[in-house]
């Protein structure tokens, strides 16, 4: 009955009326809530759903954790919220980028201090032996140099094409820098 139908009205040149679409279709492109909530900077939606005891691991479609968008995104609160309900402080991006990377190039001192605080790994490179103290001094973020130095990080490594913290440091023509890092052991 149905096909005669169908075939009925393809004869009169109309089509069959489409089924509306069901209310409850999962949308795959749209990203757990936890990764919502973070980039719309919606605290208090994080709150609750920590509270629920979503996971504060999660990542994004790109497999960036939480925690990464909320850094990168410059959001202190959220940062904090997801380091308190458990996120990884050393949890790193497909490039080996850590939290402490992301906060050091972010130029966000308090999510610097968060991560520390919270057992974030000071010298910890990423996929190119980067470290953060490589990435501060690059960037001439004065501050950022002393606090990881005070934190323990090494002022002598070399990244994996040879180059040092300190002429990462020369790229940023800060000589207050530099001079930190000599001060520290850099070569």
């Amino acid at each position: 009955m149905k096909r005669l139908l169908m075939l009925s009205l393809l004869a009169l040149g109309l089509t069959a009326p489409v089924a509306a679409p069901a209310l409850a279709q999962i949308n795959l492109l749209e990203g757990p809530s936890m990764v919502k909530a973070v980039t719309s900077n919606d605290a208090s939606a994080l709150r609750l759903l920590l509270l629920k005891g979503e996971n504060p691991n999660q990542v994004d479609a790109s497999g960036r954790p939480v925690l990464l968008l909320a850094i990168g995104n410059g959001h202190p609160e959220l940062v904090r919220l997801l380091l308190d309900g458990g996120a990884n402080p050393n949890r790193a991006d497909k490039s080996g980028n850590t939290p402490l990377h992301y906060a050091v190039e972010a130029d966000a001192p308090e999510a610097v201090d968060l991560l520390l605080t919270k057992g974030a790994k000071v010298d910890q490179d990423n996929r190119q032996g980067i470290t953060p103290l490589m990435t501060a001094a690059r960037f001439g973020r004065v501050d950022l140099v002393e606090r990881l130095l005070k934190a323990g990080a090494q002022a002598d490594r070399t990244d994996f094409t040879g180059r040092t913290t300190l002429s990462w440091a020369q790229d940023s023509r800060n000589a207050r820098v530099a001079n930190l890092l000599r001060q520290a052991g850099a070569r």
